[in-house]
């Protein structure tokens, strides 16, 4: 009984937070404290854009300087109290030296942004796993800007790869090129990408090349708006969908009158508002590209509180499945979102992405569209002998295997497809046999989100799964729950290579759902 009312406290507070969050959202005015976690990378590019700019951005620019300055701990990690890492610490550093030495030192500094091109790269290589991109020898300008090369890589990615390759290269041709490439591909709210190391980054080539005051000072204001106010930058600001619609699918999940809960009509009207011509979302609208996964996160939303499903999301995820049945992240496209028109090819393919599709298409019902089995047969194709299916997106194995089991649970006995029923049961076997031994003494699966996916994969599978599992499991998350409803930093959590950061709405949000799935649980018990 003790579990059970810590549990209903815990999932009391954790709610008060992400309303406070989605609220925020749907105003346009979300905090620092449930937005996105600052960077120390992306404030020390922010910083030093802000430098090459010059006059009128000097306060912002100081700012993000006393930032990194009160987060120094013997170097700069890739989140805030993370431990130093050599390049992140090497571009802070000499941000650092150049922040206050005048016009002098602050060329010298620019000149010295170049070598921030390979660091640039080097990390980049590990933000998108999976993805075949250009090889040393085709960044090389102006060889990047040919079609057959920029198609290697994503639209979002382009800008980084042409600004870092501008800043490293002496070619006169290649100069011009590139800064013609990044002044066609700016924005219209002045970014690129609506990221801010693209645009840090695509600010420095410009200056560094040549002198494009328009251009750059819109830049500039754009990245002053993307700053917190406690002087750090976000290594980007583009997950908003992502936390709409996972905050209407788990509070729709457990009430049957949505008019009870006062935001969420207003949260899918603002979904309904944020979709592209073609049916795809952006991470943010109404700039952002098109992202297959918040566009499947988005009608997972819809889809739970309307109980209908968004035809026009529908087809365009089922056109851009991939030939062997996968999903990939992020489209080609054409025109400029909202209006836009997705299509192939499809970058970076993965077992996380193509869970949350299958989601988004899953009928309620033993028919399914054989996109859908499609899709299906090839995600349990990818897991291993230990019962682990491989995620892109995430640092590890858990987030992809816990997701895997909730949806493998929906399947619905059929002769039809018996061959992949027989499969089906094989993987849910071997794969919470894979969490089981996955769970750590304390009860815990590792960060908050692992812990709490883990919860939510196994909680329909408790005929066979011990039920002390679960209760350690819910210890291990409530003890990880802050005075303010919020939990410990999953900075491993939620896309989280590379560029490691924290989105804390995203990260309360599995937890109300294992929390609830657990009151659930224990009430149905009491009944029998």
């Amino acid at each position: 009984m003790e579990l059970t009312n810590d549990v209903q406290e815990g999932l009391a507070k954790a709610k008060d937070f992400v309303v406070e969050g989605v609220e925020q959202i749907l105003l346009g005015n979300l905090d620092e404290a449930h937005g996105v976690s600052s960077s120390p990378g992306a404030t020390a590019l922010a910083s030093l854009a802000l430098i090459a700019v010059g006059r009128g951005f000097e306060t912002a620019q100081q700012r993000g300087i006393q930032w990194l300055r009160q987060n120094y701990q013997g170097g700069w990690g890739k989140f805030p109290g993370d431990k130093p890492d050599e390049e992140i610490t090497q571009i802070v550093g000499t941000v650092l030296q150049g922040s206050q030495g005048g016009w002098m030192t602050r060329i010298r500094l620019l000149a010295q942004a170049r070598q921030f091109s390979h660091i640039i790269l080097s990390l980049g290589q590990r933000v998108v796993p999976g993805l075949e991109g250009p090889t040393s020898e085709e960044i090389l300008l102006p060889t990047i800007l040919e079609d057959r090369i920029l198609a290697k890589l994503p639209l979002y990615g382009r800008p980084v790869v042409v600004a870092a390759s501008l800043l490293a290269t002496n070619s006169q041709e290649g100069i011009q090129k590139g800064i013609q490439y990044l002044l066609k591909t700016q924005m219209s709210d002045g970014s690129w990408a609506e990221d801010i190391i693209a645009t840090s980054l695509s600010i420095l080539a410009i200056m560094n090349k040549g002198n494009y005051v328009e251009q750059t000072q819109r830049a500039g204001r754009w990245l002053v708006q993307k700053q917190y106010p406690s002087g750090g930058w976000p290594a980007f600001d583009q997950l908003k969908i992502w936390a709409i619609g996972w905050a209407v699918s788990v509070f729709g999940e457990t009430t049957y009158r949505p008019a009870d809960i006062p935001w969420l009509n207003q949260a899918v009207d603002w979904l309904k508002k944020g979709q592209n011509m073609d049916g795809s979302y952006g991470s943010t609208p109404p700039f952002t590209h098109p992202d297959l996964d918040d566009t499947a996160v988005a009608l997972i939303g819809l889809h739970q509180v309307l109980s209908e499903q968004n035809q026009l999301g529908v087809n365009l995820l089922k056109q851009l499945q991939n030939d062997d049945g996968s999903w990939g992240t992020f489209p080609s496209f054409q025109g400029i979102p909202p209006h836009v028109v997705s299509e192939f090819p499809v970058y970076i393919p993965s077992v996380d992405v193509s869970i949350h599709v299958l989601e988004a298409l899953w009928l309620r019902s033993r028919t399914q569209d054989e996109k859908i089995w499609r899709g299906l047969n090839w995600i349990l194709a990818q897991q291993d002998e230990q019962g682990a299916f491989p995620a892109s997106w995430f640092e590890g194995s858990i987030y992809s295997t816990a997701q895997a089991l909730e949806l493998l649970s929906k399947w619905k006995f059929s002769w039809e497809r018996w061959n992949t029923a027989r499969h089906i049961l094989i993987a849910r076997k071997k794969g919470h046999e894979f969490l089981i031994k996955a769970q750590n003494s304390d009860g815990g699966w590792g960060s908050v989100v692992e812990t709490s996916l883990s919860l939510s994969g196994l909680w329909r599978y408790t005929k066979v799964i011990p039920r002390g599992i679960l209760d350690k499991g819910i210890r291990n998350l409530l003890a990880a729950q802050k005075g303010n409803g919020s939990f410990e930093p999953s900075y491993r959590g939620v896309y989280a290579k590379g560029w490691n950061y924290e989105e804390p709405l995203t990260t309360a949000l599995t937890a109300i759902r294992a929390l609830q799935r657990y009151q659930r649980l224990y009430k149905a018990s009491f009944l029998r």
